[in-house]
Formats: C-alpha cells, sequence, structure tokens
C-alpha cells in the first residue's frame, strides 16, 4: 500500500471526524504521529495535524494504516495530496533571508565569544539572541511570529557559518556560510569596535514602538550598516526642516543647488528648481545620540545620491566626487 491509495474525500472527512471525537493528543497517540509542526488541514478555521490525517484516512479507504514512517508529510506529498482531495491546507510561511542588521549582531556575538564557548541552540547567549532578534523590528510582526523565525537552532547555525569563515578557526565550520554572511564579515570583522557601535544603535532603534518603518527602497535591503540604520538615515534625509535649512544656507553661500559629486543643478539643466537631496555625510553608527548639523549633509542629484547608499564601503560625497574625477569605476 502506498500514499497515492488515498482517493477518496470521504475518508479523509472520516479522519477528521474521528480527530474530534478523540481530541488531537489522543489522536496522535492512538496512530503513533509526531504533532504537526508546519502542514495543517483547515475546515471550518480549525487546523488538523496533516500526516496523521491522511495516514488514518488511508486506513478508512483501504484498510492499512500507513504508519509515519512509511510515507513523507511534506508539500510535495501529503499536502498536495489533501488539496486534490478538495481540502484546504495551510503551509508554512517562507522565512526571509537574514538582514544585514541580524547578521551584525550575530557577527558581533561571535567575534566576543569565539573560542570561548560552544554554540548550541540551548546555548543561553544564543538563546538570548534568538529572543532579541524575534523583538527587533526589522520585518513585520507576522513575519516574527513563526515559532521557526530566527529560533535558536537557526541562530546556533548561522554562528557556526561564520566559524566556517573565520581563518583564524581551528576546528570545522558547518560549510561555507552564504554569500550575506561573507559580505557582513568582510564588512565589519575586521572593525569590531564600530561593529559594537553600529550594533548598539541598532539594538536601542529596533526594540522600540517608534522604530521607522520600511522605506520600500531597494537600497534598504543591501544596506552595509542593516535596515534599521538605513530607515533611520533616510529619515534624516527627509526631514523637511534640515532640508529646507541646509538649501537655504548653500543658496546663501554659492547662488546654487548644484549636486556635490557631479555638479549637476537642475534649474541650469532642465529649468526645473531644487532637484536635488540631501544626503546624511556621517555613518550613524558613527555620531551615535550626536545632534545633526548642517556639517553633516550634503546636496546631491538623486542618482549620485543612489550611488551613494549602494557604494561598498561606504563613501562620502568628497571621495566619490574624486573617484569620478579620477575615472575610477
Amino acid at each position: 500500500m502506498a500514499f497515492a491509495d488515498l482517493t477518496d474525500p470521504e475518508a479523509v472527512r472520516k479522519a477528521i471526524a474521528e480527530f474530534d471525537e478523540r481530541g488531537r493528543e489522543a489522536f496522535l497517540d492512538e496512530y503513533g504521529f509526531h504533532p504537526a509542526r508546519d502542514y495543517f488541514v483547515v475546515v471550518d478555521g480549525k487546523r488538523y495535524d496533516s500526516k496523521a490525517i491522511a495516514g488514518v484516512a488511508h486506513l478508512y479507504e483501504r484498510g492499512v494504516l500507513l504508519t509515519p514512517g512509511e510515507f513523507s508529510g511534506g508539500d510535495s506529498t501529503v499536502a498536495t495530496r489533501l488539496e486534490e482531495l478538495g481540502f484546504e491546507v495551510s503551509r508554512p510561511a517562507n522565512l526571509p533571508d537574514w538582514s544585514v542588521d541580524e547578521l551584525m549582531l550575530a557577527l558581533d556575538l561571535y567575534l566576543r565569544t569565539r573560542g570561548q564557548i560552544g554554540y548550541g541552540a540551548s546555548t543561553t547567549v544564543v538563546t538570548d539572541l534568538s529572543a532579541e532578534l524575534r523583538s527587533l523590528r526589522i520585518f513585520p510582526a507576522h513575519v516574527r511570529a513563526n515559532p521557526r523565525f530566527r529560533n535558536p537552532s537557526g541562530v546556533a547555525l548561522k554562528l557556526h557559518n561564520f566559524s566556517s569563515i573565520d581563518p583564524d578557526h581551528e576546528g570545522q565550520g558547518m560549510g561555507h556560510g552564504g554569500a550575506g554572511d561573507r559580505r557582513v564579515w568582510e564588512g565589519w570583522a575586521f572593525r569590531p569596535e564600530e561593529l559594537a557601535q553600529a550594533v548598539a544603535l541598532i539594538r536601542a532603534r529596533g526594540e522600540t514602538d517608534d522604530a521607522p518603518e520600511d522605506t520600500g527602497e531597494e537600497e534598504e535591503y543591501e544596506a552595509p550598516e542593516g535596515r534599521i540604520l538605513f530607515r533611520e538615515h533616510r529619515r534624516y534625509e527627509r526631514d523637511r526642516k534640515l532640508i529646507a535649512k541646509k538649501k537655504a544656507a548653500v543658496l546663501k553661500k554659492t547662488g546654487r543647488l548644484a549636486c556635490e559629486v557631479c555638479d549637476f543643478e537642475s534649474s541650469e539643466a532642465y529649468d526645473v528648481k531644487g532637484v536635488i537631496d540631501i544626503h546624511h555625510v556621517v555613518p550613524l553608527h558613527k555620531i551615535g545620540e550626536s545632534v545633526t548639523t548642517m556639517n553633516d549633509l550634503a546636496l546631491v542629484c538623486p542618482t549620485c545620491h543612489r550611488v551613494l547608499h549602494k557604494h561598498r564601503p561606504i563613501i562620502t560625497p568628497g571621495e566619490l566626487r574624486a573617484k569620478r574625477q579620477s575615472g575610477d569605476s
């Protein structure tokens, strides 16, 4: 007998009725199934362990119970077949890739503890970081509510990934880490003090009720300081009072609102005034809680502004202007 033999929706309904009659714990215990974690049959808003329902439905239809070891409970087997029979099946939400912010927190922990402890899923620092990542407002609340989101096992694996990248690590790492892991390692592992500064700000800004919201910009997903600080950075750059004050100061001094990188001036090029952005020159992890001054802000055209945010490593408008003039890519 095989799972493909399950063809009768009525058999599934009978298994669901028995589940209701016995109760979940007794039903699973009777037939030897473990509780489902990811896939559930949904009927009238109630969830039923899909693999157990399928195995018992096979008993109703074919007279033979399919035990847990005889078939897979994954997406391509149980979920698909139950849907073919007309039932709704809930699937696990896809977990987002680790953001730069999260990788920075994990790397900071790794650099502070490497060689001192093991990274088991039950290790205190691992469980603490797991709880912290789940509290940071980097992703929406419904994503962070998923029990699998940044759970201790996932955090432990990420720390082992860093050990596999670390040239000073003597043991055997877990594979070679992902591209994101390597980018964060290359960007921050040799600047542990700056990393600690950035991580402190991410924590301070990312756990509050007024944490800045997703900007919807592509650069946010690649920002070298992570999403939280990028959002904060953009909040400074979009402050109307700061913008007006900076533009007024530059106009008074130069008579133009020209890009400090490429010298583009919209009124001269297109007879349209004021097409210029404000860029916060100093990375937030370096200024901490200090008050922004006019010297911290630069006028840049939208194109150069985007290049500044995408450039790796972080670069100032003056440095980008020098690269442009020298012809460097």
